[in-house]
């Protein structure tokens, strides 16, 4: 233990770096283990909506039109507060939300998770890891045609 103590005394600005690199991976290691469970692979997302998930596309409203997820919702990352009352409808089924790379899809879900809502995943690489696995994207603005009840 001496000689550590020695060491930072005879090379202050080594030593302060490994410490900083130290904080550094600990504090990107903690980020990633608390968004650990929410972000899922295009396969699980399909399994998820499958199962009565709603996906709910984060990006702009002309991004959206130009491709997404079949029934998918368009709430702007800027929007998601104001639908609110809306997302805790959905809260139940499960959301999956996602955008195009996967990067501000987990901050609009920690934006939801700390208004409360339960219940949100991410699409792990976005809609362009979705697109690499060859599953189907629908452009414009229509919706699945519902079965007419007679």
């Amino acid at each position: 233990m001496d000689f550590i103590i020695e060491y930072a005394g005879n090379h202050p600005l080594l030593f302060g770096g490994l410490i900083l690199m130290f904080v550094v991976v600990f504090v990107y290691e903690m980020r990633v283990a608390r968004l650990k469970g929410t972000d899922v692979a295009p396969a699980e997302a399909v399994a998820l909506i499958n199962e009565g998930a709603q996906p709910v596309d984060v990006r702009s409203s002309a991004q959206f039109e130009k491709g997404h997820i079949l029934d998918a919702r368009n709430i702007p990352q800027g929007e998601l507060e104001q639908q609110q009352a809306a997302l805790e409808k959905l809260q139940d089924r499960g959301i999956l939300l996602y955008c195009d790379t996967g990067s501000s899809a987990p901050k609009a879900a920690q934006k939801l998770q700390s208004l409360g809502l339960k219940g949100v995943k991410t699409l792990r690489g976005g809609l362009n890891a979705w697109r690499a696995e060859n599953l189907p994207v629908f452009a414009g603005r229509k919706q699945r045609k519902k079965k007419a009840s007679s």
